[in-house]
């Protein structure tokens, strides 16, 4: 696979984030002309927006583990010695996958159980339930694998980022 493929497979997630976002904020925009300016309110505003705030947040979510963009409280850990803080850092490692994990499998189960039997769409767009939340155990997924590839191959993850292309951190081979 050429390095362009590669950069945009692992950047796709960020480019789907990217335009639910965009979408999401065009549609809220939209909305508030409409409901108060023509007084003719969007009967599907809700549901697009649940569908752009869903899938923003769980894709963006693993964009934020692959970036570094994530909450970090390093106060405790850096108090540690140095064997500590290694100890620590595993501990944590092990509390992110496992928390990740669980919300995959819980998310799958719960997507399945609700929405998955009955086939129930939205109200007005038809949009079936199980793609709107369906991103949720994917996402989860994607996560982990950011999460540890950020860790511990950070060569990579610098490499096929669209931030250091940009930046002309990453050269051509």
């Amino acid at each position: 696979m050429s390095k362009k493929w590669l950069k945009i497979l692992c950047n796709l997630d960020l480019f789907i984030a990217s335009i639910a976002m965009v979408v999401l904020t065009l549609v809220t925009a939209g909305g508030v002309v409409m409901r108060y300016i023509l007084k003719t309110p969007l009967l599907w505003q809700e549901e697009a927006q649940a569908f752009c705030q869903v899938w923003m947040i769980f894709l963006g979510g693993s964009v934020a583990f692959r970036t570094g963009s994530i909450v970090a409280i390093e106060m405790f850990v850096d108090a540690l010695p140095e064997k500590g803080q290694r100890i620590m850092n595993y501990v944590i490692d092990l509390i992110v996958l496992f928390v990740l994990s669980f919300l995959m499998v819980k998310s799958h189960a719960y997507i399945q159980q609700v929405f998955g039997q009955s086939g129930r769409p939205t109200p007005i767009l038809r949009i079936p339930y199980t793609l709107i939340y369906g991103v949720a155990p994917y996402g989860c997924g994607l996560m982990m694998v950011s999460y540890i590839l950020s860790k511990y191959l950070p060569g990579f993850v610098k490499a096929v980022s669209i931030d250091a292309e940009a930046s002309g951190e990453v050269s051509e081979a």
